[in-house]
């Protein structure tokens, strides 16, 4: 690998289920000094969680990988327009949604790609101020009985987060968005299992500050915070470093 970046993830499955709704996916493309970071979260209410963010990820890759000669921004439409139908257009399994976010970075240059669709995000951080660069594309409903809105026991109504904009969805709406960062800064993408956590990018940032490697500081976040999670959980950290 690169001195001048590291990278590293984990993707895990809530303890309750059988298979892991989230899917993570990343490569240097060394040929063209590039470095592809996906990540996909099934919506779990829709057939087959597990296979659409796979299947989201694997033909993103696929289709990026193929056009080499595009510019960068016509790539990622395109391999994300793939991906899309892809999930939409499954021979075997029909509703699939998942959402997705996908980082595209030239290895060396200070600007970066990026792409986010559901309520995945992607956070830059730089020094001790970590910022969110996506915008959930979600709401909370309320559930109803009935006409009313239906209430727990302690007299609370009962709501649930939906997304509105998801890859497999028939209305699926996808922006190429480009951001700027520094040596020293830090991506990251991450699922809402993930991020959901209580103040858990903050302790990336401390993670990476106290670890020369990536890999050992995703580690240790994700071991010091695996007893909480309430759900399948993801995320990919990408640095840019100062080496050649």
């Amino acid at each position: 690998m690169s001195d001048s970046f590291q990278i590293a993830g984990i993707t895990e499955k809530f303890h309750e289920k059988d298979r892991n709704g989230d899917y993570i996916l990343y490569q240097v493309i060394e040929a063209e000094n590039l470095v592809v970071a996906l990540l996909a979260d099934g919506v779990s209410n829709s057939p087959c969680d597990w296979l659409s963010s796979r299947t989201a990820c694997e033909k993103f890759m696929q289709e990026f990988l193929a056009q080499p000669m595009s510019s960068l921004e016509e790539r990622i439409l395109h391999a994300m327009q793939e991906a899309h139908y892809a999930v939409l257009n499954h021979e075997e399994h029909h509703g699939m949604l998942c959402a997705f976010a996908a980082v595209v970075w030239r290895i060396g240059e200070d600007a970066f790609h990026y792409i986010n669709i559901g309520d995945t995000r992607i956070y830059h951080i730089r020094g001790e101020v970590s910022e969110q660069i996506t915008v959930d594309e979600a709401e909370v409903v309320f559930l109803r009985r009935d006409t009313k809105v239906a209430i727990d026991g302690f007299g609370q109504p009962l709501s649930r987060r939906v997304i509105t904009n998801a890859v497999g969805s028939i209305t699926c709406r996808t922006t190429v968005l480009s951001g700027s960062w520094a040596i020293g800064d830090l991506l990251v993408l991450a699922s809402d299992g993930f991020y959901n956590i209580y103040d858990i990018i903050d302790d990336v940032r401390v993670a990476v500050s106290q670890n020369a490697e990536m890999s050992r500081a995703v580690a240790k976040v994700w071991g010091r915070n695996k007893d909480n999670f309430e759900d399948d959980n993801s995320f990919i950290v990408l640095t840019m470093c100062g080496g050649d």
